[in-house]
């Protein structure tokens, strides 16, 4: 194999693409097996045995394998570890495995274990085949790129996917190296921001208006209102214009001198507490509790 990639006209920047493609296509067929394999476990009269198992296991085993082979090399940060010969072992390992698994799903269909689902493993033998050709084909890529490296010290193609992909590589996501100002320049979205002036540091007219330094909140009127304590008299009147001498009555009169007039409890103010006289509970129909 070695002597057959020597011969060949090979472009090193194609090698990155090349073998991701390759193991997308792998992982399609993966899938494509995983599905089948499980039709096949719930057809009738089939078995489910090693001869079948073992292909289907394998879908899962492949994914770790497909992770680090396609996208170990793409990445500087994770370059270290895409070493060539480990790719080279991984590569050719795996084509072993799915030629066992090839032929494993072969002897399943001889023994007539399919049942009812017998075109479905017979798909599944064929799709194993191609993907046994597949990982050949990694396997060869693996290899060249392993010659490479022995002769420029580098991954064939992988060193130039940053500058064909034309990213500034101080810009790029994750990247540490320091901005420069012009990434941090500000977005004028005030059209009239250059009619101001700007001799002072601070101008507030450029905010789009004048700065209000009244902050009391007024939801009825537009005159200033006296601040109040809340909790200032135990009953407050429901009315929307209470008179004053409702709003500082007594809290503990009585209810039939006030019939028409529904009341809420506020706490009495820390001043006007009396310890020396009895707990007061507000007017309320206690006798409907529930039963």
């Amino acid at each position: 194999m070695a002597a057959i990639i020597e011969k060949l006209d090979i472009n090193p920047d194609k090698v990155p693409n090349t073998k991701l493609g390759l193991h997308i296509f792998q992982g399609i067929l993966g899938l494509v097996i995983f599905i089948l394999e499980i039709v096949l476990f719930r057809a009738d009269n089939s078995v489910i045995n090693g001869n079948n198992g073992w292909p289907f296991g394998l879908c899962f085993l492949s994914v770790p394998a497909w992770i680090y082979l396609a996208m170990s090399p793409r990445f500087e940060r994770t370059r270290k570890i895409a070493e060539p010969h480990a790719m080279v072992v991984v590569d050719s390992v795996f084509a072993i495995f799915w030629l066992s698994a090839f032929a494993s799903q072969a002897a399943y269909n001889t023994a007539n274990s399919c049942g009812s689902a017998c075109a479905v493993s017979k798909a599944i033998v064929g799709i194993a085949f191609f993907q046994m050709l597949s990982w050949v084909a990694t396997t060869a890529i693996s290899v060249y790129t392993l010659r490479y490296y022995r002769q420029t010290d580098s991954l064939p193609g992988y060193d130039n996917l940053n500058a064909s992909q034309n990213i500034d590589p101080d810009k790029a996501a994750f990247s540490m190296a320091p901005h420069d100002e012009e990434a941090y320049a500000p977005v004028h979205m005030d059209d009239h921001h250059d009619e101001h002036d700007h001799d002072s540091p601070y101008d507030p007219d450029s905010f789009g208006g004048r700065l209000d330094t009244d902050t009391a909140y007024r939801p009825h009127s537009t005159s200033p209102a006296p601040l109040e304590n809340p909790f200032d008299n135990a009953y407050r009147s429901h009315s929307h214009s209470p008179s004053h001498s409702d709003l500082y009555g007594d809290p503990y009169a009585s209810v039939s001198s006030r019939p028409s007039q529904p009341h809420i409890y506020a706490p009495p103010a820390a001043e006007d507490y009396d310890d020396d006289r009895p707990v007061q509970f507000p007017s309320a129909n206690y006798d409907r509790t529930l039963r």
